[in-house]
């Protein structure tokens, strides 16, 4: 059996252990840190005046069509354009052949040469019987034929003039001039066909296509809305009312907007729509008559419209919702009525006030109650946050605005 030659004396060995006992007590008494509060970017709801925009299928139609007919009849003798060119007003088109109305013209100058010729010879028996007749050398009734004769004589230059005017003006019509400047379609007859027999015979179209027209037609139901909107004050005129941008079939936009200058006075019993028309021009004849385009239509302006960027508001299963952070930097769950787009923000009708705090920035990390710690985004930067959730979003319509 060994002897421990250094004995520890049992008191130090005792105070030894109650001082490990002590160290351990206070490292589990010692309070926790809590976790810093998340970071999270926000933006202030802010309001502007913004235009209140309305998407409609349009149909293109031509400024004004003018028919070409043949107003007389004959053989078409030669045409003079080419087919689906522009033409001006004045151009000749069309030969008919004219020889029988040459002859009608020759036949009339020498109807109206005996006609001038009878009048002269009445004239001047009337103009010597005339003062016979006032010495009483002949009778009364024989210088009254001789008036009578010459009145009729008259009636018959006048009937001969007439006469050949019409020969003349349907000579002119042998010859088919453009009346309006535009593009010519293709020729309904071709030459060496008997035409304007009866009935005037259509020869070719000629569309004016600029300016030209868009067609459109807004639902009786949208129109009402609007109006009460009006009325109400929620929605005005502005200088920009009533124009409208286009959209081409390959998506791109027409360079120049049009006007609406006509809406119908009346609903459309079998569509319930109503017909509205604009105008804009078309120097470079890239819309043509048939062609279907979307219509931006601008209605007014929304004045002091609730604005948040896009980012800021969560699609849920039923409702839209944003997250508010309130003064003691709590988050808070808004249930939201939206508008329509505005670029890259929304129009929220109910929900938010001008102001407040939304997060735009870490939407995922947020809970009800959560204590956050909110950084400003300025508004060039929601608005770039906001691009990514606007082209995954435009997959589905944006949700109309709604006017009470």
């Amino acid at each position: 059996m060994s002897v421990n030659p250094f004995p520890v004396p049992r008191r130090l060995l005792l105070a030894a252990l109650a001082a490990a006992v002590a160290a351990c007590g206070q490292q589990k008494e010692a309070p926790k840190v809590p976790p810093a509060p998340p970071r999270i970017g926000v933006a202030a709801v802010r309001t502007a005046a913004v235009p209140v925009i309305r998407e409609y299928v349009g149909t293109v139609a031509a400024y004004r069509s003018v028919e070409i007919t043949a107003r007389v009849e004959g053989f078409l003798e030669a045409r003079h354009f080419t087919e689906g060119t522009d033409v001006r007003k004045g151009d000749l088109l069309y030969t008919i052949d004219p020889a029988q109305y040459q002859a009608k013209v020759r036949d009339a100058e020498a109807e109206l040469a005996r006609a001038a010729a009878n009048l002269g010879n009445a004239r001047a028996k009337a103009e010597r019987l005339a003062p016979l007749a006032k010495e009483e050398a002949i009778s009364q009734q024989d210088f009254d034929d001789a008036v009578a004769a010459q009145k009729a004589a008259e009636a018959q230059v006048e009937s001969a003039r007439a006469n050949l005017e019409t020969a003349k003006l349907n000579l002119g019509y042998t010859s088919v001039y453009a009346t309006e400047s535009g593009r010519i379609g293709e020729t309904q007859v071709p030459e060496g066909r008997l035409v304007g027999r009866g009935t005037p015979t259509l020869l070719a179209t000629i569309d004016r296509i600029d300016p030209i027209y868009v067609s459109f037609t807004t639902p009786d139901r949208d129109a009402l809305v609007l109006r009460k909107a009006f009325e109400r004050g929620e929605l005005r005129r502005d200088d920009l009312a009533n124009t409208a941008r286009f959209i081409l079939p390959d998506g791109s936009e027409l360079a120049v907007p049009g006007r609406v200058d006509f809406s119908a006075a009346q609903v459309n019993k079998d569509t319930g729509t109503i017909t509205q028309r604009a105008v804009l021009p078309n120097p470079t004849r890239i819309l043509l008559p048939g062609m279907y385009v979307r219509v931006e239509l601008r209605v007014g302006e929304r004045p002091n419209a609730v604005l948040v960027p896009q980012k800021a508001v969560v699609k849920m299963p039923n409702a839209h919702i944003a997250w508010v952070v309130g003064a003691d930097n709590k988050v808070e769950r808004r249930d939201l009525v939206v508008g329509e787009w505005v670029g890259d923000e929304w129009i929220i009708e109910k929900g938010l006030l001008a102001g407040e705090r939304v997060v735009v920035d870490g939407v995922q990390r947020v809970q009800p109650g959560m204590t956050v710690d909110p950084v400003p985004v300025s508004s060039v930067t929601a608005t770039a946050a906001g691009q990514g959730a606007a082209a995954a979003a435009k997959a589905a319509a944006p949700v109309p605005a709604k006017t009470k």
